[in-house]
């Protein structure tokens, strides 16, 4: 018993013809008679008396005809919702972020997919790299973008590096460590006279600041927070100096400008973010636009 045969069969009842049944559905009055015939056979009973050209169901017919209607009905909202999805008029995605990701790219990535596919349901989780890839691996997200210098590696994880984006200490405009000289001339220690903050960050790059300092009293950034904006506003009003991407610092303008601060042994510092996906699994048609979207934005791939 095949759908086609049940479609055929639904066909029958409406048309209350064969000859006109077998132009609904685009076949030959002999096709589609052989197709009925082919389930009854299947069924083993007789489901329609034909009687002087019309068609007549038999108690087996009438029951079959009812399930028939439904699975038939079933299977067109079946491709209709395909198409939805396919669209992305409807869909899910879960997507992971690392905390500088989620600043950098979170808010302007989802703007764009949330204006383009208003009834897609998104979920974003925050969280470092490998808690990600669990994450991944359980099927509780889609795909996750975050630092991988610290992912371990795993089987089945596909990484799509993304472009290099540099790293800065910012300040708000007026802080006392702008007027301490030329550029480059302010040291890390003497940035940790105030506070210093940042999101979580791989356990190479700490220990990288650490080897800068000279200084035992305190971790260099005593101010943890996954939150961009808890730590530009901590810029703004404590004197903070907030490590972050160039890109996601606050547009300047009024009291609470942030600038760029010059650190002696400081520059060249970059990002080193990746797309992960599964390995073996197809991505969702929601998943694939907001890689897409990550992609177009970043722009092309670093060669460094």
């Amino acid at each position: 018993m095949q759908l086609r045969q049940l479609a055929h069969l639904v066909a029958l009842a409406e048309q209350g013809s064969f000859g006109r049944a077998a132009d609904a559905v685009h076949l030959s009055q002999p096709a589609l008679s052989r197709s009925v015939d082919s389930l009854e056979e299947d069924l083993g009973a007789r489901l329609v008396d034909r009687v002087y050209g019309q068609v007549r169901f038999t108690a087996a017919g009438e029951l079959v005809l009812a399930r028939a209607r439904e699975l038939v009905a079933d299977a067109d909202l079946v491709k209709r919702d395909v198409a939805l999805l396919q669209g992305l008029a409807i869909g899910n995605l879960n997507v992971g972020m690392g905390p500088f990701a989620a600043s950098m790219l979170g808010r302007p990535v989802l703007s764009q997919l949330m204006q383009r596919h208003p009834q897609l349901a998104v979920q974003v989780d925050l969280a470092d790299a490998n808690v990600l890839a669990e994450r991944l691996h359980r099927r509780e997200i889609d795909l996750f973008i975050a630092d991988t210098r610290d992912l371990k590696k795993q089987p089945g994880l596909a990484m799509k590096r993304l472009p290099n984006v540099p790293v800065s200490f910012f300040v708000a405009a007026g802080h006392p460590l702008l007027e301490k000289g030329s550029s480059n001339s302010v040291t890390l220690d003497q940035a940790m006279d105030f506070p210093v903050g940042s999101p979580q960050l791989p356990a190479g790059v700490n220990a990288h600041f650490d080897k800068q300092v000279k200084r035992s009293d305190r971790a260099v950034f005593n101010v943890v927070c996954d939150d961009l904006g808890t730590l530009f506003h901590l810029a703004a009003t404590a004197q903070a100096v907030v490590l972050a991407p160039d890109f996601t610092v606050p547009a300047t303008g009024g009291q609470s400008s942030l600038v760029r601060l010059p650190l002696k042994k400081m520059s060249g510092m970059q990002t080193h973010y990746s797309l992960v996906m599964p390995a073996n699994r197809t991505l969702s048609p929601a998943a694939l636009a907001f890689s897409g979207l990550v992609q177009e934005m970043m722009g092309a791939p670093s060669k460094r």
